[in-house]
C-alpha cells in the first residue's frame, strides 16, 4: 500500500474523532483539568481522627475550597451547563504524621463507606493513589464526598484531576459529516496532498467510529480515491486513535497509524504518525453537518 495513503486516511478519519469530551463509562463525560488542591487536613486541624471522617466539597470558590485546606483561589469545574457527578482525584495519606498504620477510603457524601481501601499507609511513609469517586446528588447534599481514615489518625491531601458529567445531546459533537484537506511528508522528503476529504461518523459514549474517503496525490501524481475506517476515544478537546482497514474494496487502504489532535469549535487540527513507515502529516477539517 502507498505510504501516503496510510498517512492521509488516518489523518482524515481520525481527525474527525476529536470532537467531544471523553467518558469514563457509559453515559458519563470526563473533562480533565489542571490538578487543583481540594483539601489538606494539615491546614484545618491536622489529621482525620482514627476511624473518623472529613466531609469535603469537590469544587467551588475560594471560600469553599480554602476552608478545607485547598487552593486559596478555589477549584472551579470546567462546565457551565451542568454539574459533575464524580471526580478523578489523587489522595495522599501523610504517613510521616500518622498515629499508626491504616488506610483511607473515599465515597459519596451520605453513602456507606466501602470496605475496599483507597490508600494503605504505614507510619513514616507518605502514600498516594488516584481514584474515581462518585459525588453526592440530590437534596440533602451539604458536602460532595467523604474521606475516612481506618485504624489510625492521619492527615490527608486531595487533588482533583478531572470531573465527570452526565452525557447530554451537546456532547455528541463527534457525530456528523466533516470535510477538509491535509498534507503529509515521508522520511525521503516525498510529499502528499489530500483533497475532497469527507468523513461520516457516529458516536457512542466516548467512542467514535466511521468511514472516510478522500482524493490523494503523491509527489504531484494522482493516486485516486482512498477509503478507510477508524476507531478512537476522546478526552476533553483532545483525541488519540488507531485507524485502519477498508470497509469496501478500494485502490488502497490504511493498515495502521496513530492520530493526535485538538479541536476548537467546529474546526479540527491534528497530526498523524504512520506506524508502518514513520511518515507524518497534518490535517484540517471543518464540520459541515450535525
Amino acid at each position: 500500500m502507498n505510504k501516503s495513503t496510510l498517512l492521509t486516511l488516518l489523518m482524515i478519519i481520525c481527525g474527525t474523532t476529536v470532537l467531544a469530551p471523553a467518558q469514563a463509562q457509559d453515559e458519563l463525560v470526563y473533562v480533565a483539568v489542571e490538578p487543583c488542591r481540594l483539601a489538606d487536613t494539615r491546614q484545618t486541624g491536622g489529621s482525620i481522627p482514627a476511624n473518623g471522617t472529613v466531609d469535603l466539597v469537590a469544587y467551588g470558590d475560594s471560600t469553599a475550597i480554602s476552608g478545607q485546606g485547598g487552593n486559596p483561589a478555589g477549584c472551579a469545574h470546567p462546565r457551565t451547563d451542568t454539574t459533575p457527578v464524580a471526580i478523578s482525584a489523587n489522595f495522599t495519606a501523610v504517613g510521616n504524621q500518622a498515629s499508626g498504620n491504616g488506610n483511607l477510603v473515599a465515597y459519596a457524601f451520605g453513602e456507606t463507606a466501602p470496605t475496599a481501601s483507597l490508600v494503605n499507609y504505614e507510619v513514616g511513609t507518605n502514600i498516594a493513589n488516584s481514584s474515581i469517586i462518585a459525588l453526592c446528588e440530590g437534596a440533602g447534599c451539604t458536602s460532595d464526598f467523604t474521606v475516612r481514615s481506618n485504624n489510625s489518625a492521619v492527615p490527608a491531601i486531595v487533588d482533583v484531576q478531572g470531573y465527570f458529567y452526565p452525557l447530554s445531546g451537546d456532547d455528541q459533537v463527534g457525530a456528523g459529516t466533516w470535510e477538509g484537506t491535509g498534507q503529509g511528508i515521508y522520511p525521503d522528503g516525498t510529499t502528499s496532498q489530500i483533497t475532497d476529504a469527507v468523513a461520516v461518523l457516529t458516536q457512542d459514549g466516548n467512542f467514535i467510529s466511521g468511514t472516510a474517503q478522500f482524493n490523494l496525490s503523491v509527489g504531484g501524481v494522482d493516486q485516486g480515491l482512498q477509503v478507510g475506517q477508524l476507531s478512537g476515544h476522546i478526552q476533553g478537546n483532545a483525541v488519540k486513535g488507531i485507524f485502519g482497514g477498508c470497509p469496501v474494496p478500494a485502490p488502497d487502504c490504511v493498515s495502521g497509524a496513530i492520530f493526535e489532535g485538538k479541536i476548537t469549535g467546529d474546526e479540527l487540527f491534528g497530526t498523524v504518525l504512520d506506524l508502518g513507515d514513520g511518515s507524518t502529516g497534518t490535517l484540517n477539517l471543518q464540520r459541515t453537518s450535525p
